[in-house]
């Protein structure tokens, strides 16, 4: 897994929620269409619950609202036999855990599905320098050690309560580490 860094101090858990919301603070800063974010707006009262103000959200929503769109979700796929390891490593304590972080962007095509189509080759286009120039989370989340990013399903359609949107998908790869605290016990 590229995107590698030298020795760390490593910490006594994983900080998966820690990994989740700062790719969400970097896509909301960092990740601009024209200079501003490509994200809709929430409303005062779902910006107060999900504590952001625009359309990016950590999980897939339950209720997927028309009018959060364009929107962007990172969310961890279904753990199956090749998906997110966790194990012992090395010498005595120290834990590997890999994550595979989904982000889909999606925009709506019923009102003028030309525009959907620039919009959503616009925000890959927006999206990927952001991924690539903060990899490893800019360092702000001590247990990950390597990162990596590919193109999942790429841009796609995803159908989602009977309505089909336009969507652009990636994984985000994230590597962390930390200790047992006493270390193994045999």
């Amino acid at each position: 897994m590229p995107g590698g860094s030298g020795p760390k101090v490593l910490g006594n858990g994983p900080s998966t929620l820690a990994v989740l919301q700062a790719m969400q603070g970097i896509i909301l800063s960092e990740c601009l269409v024209g200079g501003v974010s490509p994200f809709a707006a929430l409303s005062t009262a779902d910006a107060s619950r999900y504590g952001v103000a625009r359309s990016v959200f950590v999980g897939r929503p339950k209720d997927f609202k028309d009018g959060y769109l364009p929107q962007c979700n990172l969310w961890i796929p279904p753990n199956d036999a090749t998906n997110q390891p966790v194990e012992l490593a090395g010498y005595v304590g120290r834990v590997e855990d890999e994550v595979e972080v989904t982000l889909q962007a999606f925009v709506d095509l019923r009102a003028d599905w030309y525009a959907g189509e620039q919009q959503i080759i616009a925000i890959r286009d927006a999206l990927w320098p952001v991924v690539l120039r903060h990899l490893l989370l800019g360092g702000t989340v001590a247990s990950v050690t390597e990162a990596d990013a590919r193109e999942g399903r790429g841009l796609c359609y995803e159908t989602v309560a009977g309505q089909e949107y336009r969507c652009y998908e990636l994984s985000w790869l994230v590597r962390q580490q930390w200790t047992i605290s006493g270390g193994r016990v045999q």
